[in-house]
């Protein structure tokens, strides 16, 4: 057996709830709340449509980005997912015209070569072993139409990010990160070799949730005024990476 198979996931090693990422966005503690909210928002922030763009957000989960994505009519958004749960809970939940939700492994649905013009893939990379996260990552670029765009987040190895798990983990906060669903983590150097290696460009590499998240449990104007001046001057110390890509 092949690396890139014997290492293929096709879902954590714990069941996640369908409405889990919903629940955590709209009624989680407050830093949990600010947390999916900046990530949201900035990946949103540089996946705005175009007329007639087609956007795929590979992991949609409970499809909270997709529905905000397909905000725009003018836009046909398709989330994909391989929580079963989390497809089910998407479909009943967020219904547009212009939306549609699809259980599965985005580089094992037949999706037609060139027929994307952006792509969003929010903490999911480090769901995935290495092998097979460059095969994700080449059909993406098999799926974008020149100069399309991808969008990644993931924690940031380099930063606080490894003792905020650890502590998540022993406090039971969430459902069990490490091994059950983390199996690797990047820092800015390697996530851009991935993409890179892979004929990407990256076209910025910056971070978020330094300090805003913690700030949102005291006041949440003030976190995002922390926000935007931690996105004003882009630096590698937050705890969640955000790598925009093109073909």
């Amino acid at each position: 057996m092949s690396t890139i198979l014997a290492s293929r996931r096709a879902g954590d090693q714990i069941a996640i709830p369908g409405d889990y990422q919903y629940r955590s966005y709209h009624g989680g503690w407050a830093a949990q709340r600010y947390w999916h909210h900046a990530k949201f928002a900035e990946a949103a922030r540089w996946l705005t449509p175009a007329a007639a763009d087609v956007v795929l957000d590979a992991g949609c989960g409970s499809g909270v980005l997709a529905d905000r994505l397909a905000a725009d009519p003018n836009t046909r958004v398709l989330g994909i997912d391989a929580n079963a749960a989390a497809i089910e809970f998407a479909q009943q939940t967020f219904r547009r015209p212009n939306l549609e939700f699809r259980l599965g492994l985005v580089h094992e649905l037949e999706l037609p070569d060139e027929s994307i013009d952006k792509i969003a893939f929010l903490e999911v990379i480090e769901h995935l072993h290495v092998e097979q996260a460059s095969t994700v990552l080449s059909a993406f670029r098999r799926l974008l139409r020149p100069g399309g765009r991808l969008v990644i987040t993931t924690p940031n190895e380099r930063s606080l990010w490894p003792v905020i798990e650890w502590t998540l983990d022993r406090l039971r906060l969430v459902p069990h990160l490490a091994d059950d669903q983390h199996v690797a983590l990047y820092d800015a150097k390697s996530l851009v070799q991935l993409g890179e290696s892979l004929g990407f460009r990256c076209v910025t590499m910056r971070t978020l949730n330094l300090l805003a998240p913690w700030i949102a449990v005291l006041s949440w104007r003030l976190a995002e005024t922390t926000h935007r001046l931690e996105q004003s001057r882009p630096h590698l110390f937050g705890s969640l990476l955000l790598a925009i890509f093109e073909k």
